[in-house]
């Protein structure tokens, strides 16, 4: 017997939820410390054309073919183009989703930790050497970290084990409000802060002589990291709207514009008061963990504005978590026709098949995150543009989302998909494994 096929209760429940999935962990931990290292204000204007040329007609294409087809990645692709050997290319978007929320997942843990440990004042007194030892030491006391991401796969499993409209939908509704809220708030403190300006020239000017081929592979991998592209998200999500939804373009360019708005936030946040106090901006991964608990040791009430700062990144991963593991339940409550308890239990195993080694081992972590990013995010995004440019063809996509084939911005988004995106998706490769 087939499982009835869930769907969101509004238009803002789906915009939320995938705003949610799109700000997480990509937004505020990888794009700060990717513009700390590419050059600040020239990587987020870079970043920021990607996303609008790019990502906008590509995410579009991908909800197209949940809309059209209301099924899950696999069967979508089957459907769509009547061939079974295309259901790979579904395969490949839920291997990136379920490597995403797999990977991530000490993440989480260590983002938890930082919560208490901020509040209780562990990094009172200490120097910046003192902080950098204690986050090494505190990612390898592996029992604790494995608390940490207990924690936080109960919280999940209470979320999303209800159905979507009760589960992540309502949810959605509450975070990121809530994480709009606090990220405001600390924004407008620290631009309170004496040097504060430095900050924001360094995250608003363009320095040329910074410019690279990598400052533009950075920012496409993370135009596809933050929106999700060829993750299965989208294709899920678009499965749950109602038949006839014909504002695709539009929630694909109000969801980018959100991403955008909040990596400029979290730029705002983070850079002004990492150079009010002298840091350095170009630690990497370690800058949300190392540099910022040394900003919130030097500044007056540091204890709350981290505590504060700590749970906005708490939401925003969460968010993106939930969602990660609504898409992959979705899949398996299709492809599988499991019921939604059955399906719990499924992606808690898969997640936990990829998150127990890259916890133990940064080998694994950097392997995960490399296969995710340069080969099924690119291999995904290459084979969907495709498929809805060459296979399921321009016209369907178009009559998908009601929109005039004539028109300007339907030849725009027809020359994007079949033709520009391809390209770009190749060259990106060919760089990036040092063909080119």
């Amino acid at each position: 017997m087939e499982n009835k096929r869930e769907g969101f209760g509004s238009r803002l429940g789906f915009l939320l939820v995938t705003i949610g999935f799109s700000v997480g962990v990509g937004t505020l931990w990888r794009f700060p410390y990717l513009c700390g290292e590419l050059g600040g204000g020239l990587f987020l204007i870079t970043y920021i054309i990607l996303m609008i040329v790019i990502g906008i007609p590509l995410f579009s294409a991908e909800v197209s073919l949940g809309l059209a087809s209301r099924k899950s990645p696999v069967q979508a692709y089957q459907k769509l183009s009547g061939k079974k050997a295309w259901g790979i290319v579904g395969w490949v978007n839920m291997a990136a989703i379920i490597l995403v929320i797999g990977y991530t997942l000490p993440v989480y843990g260590w983002i938890i930790h930082y919560i208490y440990t901020t509040l209780t004042g562990t990094y009172i007194g200490m120097d910046s050497a003192q902080i950098a030892e204690h986050y090494a030491a505190m990612s390898v006391d592996y029992p604790h970290v494995f608390l940490m991401i207990i924690i936080n796969i109960i919280l999940t499993m209470l979320v999303v084990r209800k159905n979507l409209q009760a589960g992540i939908e309502k949810i959605a509704k509450v975070l990121l409000p809530s994480l709009a809220i606090i990220m405001v708030i600390v924004t407008v403190y620290g631009l309170t802060l004496d040097g504060a300006t430095e900050g924001l020239e360094f995250f608003f000017t363009w320095d040329f002589s910074s410019f690279s081929m990598e400052t533009i592979l950075s920012a496409l991998g993370q135009v596809f990291f933050s929106l999700g592209i060829a993750m299965a998200v989208a294709l899920v999500f678009g499965s749950y709207q109602k038949e006839g939804e014909l504002n695709v373009v539009k929630n694909s360019a109000i969801i980018s514009c959100a991403v955008i708005f909040v990596a400029v936030l979290a730029g705002m946040m983070i850079f002004p008061m990492v150079y009010s106090f002298g840091l350095s901006v170009t630690e990497g991964p370690g800058l949300v963990f190392v540099v910022m608990p040394n900003v919130f040791n030097q500044m007056a009430g540091g204890v709350i504005w981290g505590t504060l700062f700590y749970i906005a990144f708490f939401i925003a991963a969460f968010s993106s978590g939930i969602a990660g593991w609504e898409a992959v339940m979705g899949f398996l409550m299709d492809q599988f026709n499991l019921t939604r308890q059955k399906a719990l239990w499924g992606t808690l195993v898969l997640v936990c098949i990829v998150g127990i080694p890259a916890t133990v081992s940064t080998s694994a972590f950097n392997l995960f995150d490399m296969i995710t990013n340069n080969v099924f995010l690119t291999i995904g995004a290459f084979c969907m543009s495709i498929f809805v440019g060459w296979i399921w063809g321009i016209p369907n996509f178009l009559k998908t989302i009601g929109m005039d084939e004539e028109s300007t911005g339907a030849k725009c988004l027809g020359f994007v998909i079949k033709y520009l995106s391809p390209v770009v998706i190749i060259v990106f490769s060919l760089t990036l494994f040092g063909v080119i």
